[in-house]
């Protein structure tokens, strides 16, 4: 890339960036918007724009849920297409072009804590009993479907990607084993996870009767 190429693109993003600016100011924290004084620092990225939203004093911040739908309206956007994660007198504020990247957004999975001290097994305290936790309930699922069983496909998929997060999380620090265990405990074999996942945590496929050793 050359530097005027390079120095193009950034005046771009600047100018998306202020673009959004200034549509808020006048759409949303105007005297007669949903959030008036409102201030929005902003960054734009491929799927639409991410932004911290500072409320005024006394303003409580599920007035920003409240305005999603007037932020929806002012870019134009396909309802369900905003994320807010809100706390204290701010949120921030995720606005997405294409209303699955917010749903896919809204399922993205918790992580474990990687807080306190760390057991004998190499986890933070209290990642195993969650991970156990998490590996039960979605052992559920699994099970449920493979017996031809009636499953929510939403509980499903959440329920694997949390497990599934957790254990990626842990398998740099967990000893040897440890994370294949609390997954066997559940009673989850190798092809109930991704690949990628069952063999970072040391889990390995079972063979077929008719495999030779």
């Amino acid at each position: 890339m050359t530097d005027h190429e390079q120095q193009r693109r950034r005046e771009q993003f600047l100018q998306s960036s202020k673009d959004v600016q200034e549509m808020w100011t006048r759409e949303i924290a105007g005297p007669d918007g949903p959030l008036p004084g409102a201030v929005l620092d902003v960054l734009e990225h491929g799927h639409g724009w991410l932004g911290h939203v500072q409320l005024v004093t006394g303003r409580p911040a599920s007035d920003i849920d409240k305005a999603a739908t007037a932020i929806e309206k002012a870019w134009d956007l396909v309802p369900g297409s905003v994320v807010v994660d809100s706390g204290g007198s701010g949120a921030e504020l995720w606005v997405y072009y294409r209303p699955s990247a917010a749903r896919h957004h809204r399922l993205r999975p918790m992580g474990v804590s990687h807080r306190g001290k760390l057991d004998t097994d190499g986890l933070f305290d209290g990642e195993a009993s969650h991970l156990q936790d998490w590996a039960n309930r979605y052992a559920h699922s699994w099970k449920a479907m493979r017996d031809g069983g009636t499953v929510d496909m939403e509980r499903f998929l959440r329920r694997l990607a949390r497990l599934e997060a957790g254990l990626t999380d842990c398998a740099y620090y967990a000893k040897p084993g440890v994370l294949a265990g609390i997954v066997e405990k559940a009673g989850l074999p190798y092809e109930s996870l991704s690949e990628d996942v069952a063999y970072a945590i040391g889990m390995e496929p079972r063979r077929s009767s008719g495999e030779k050793g």
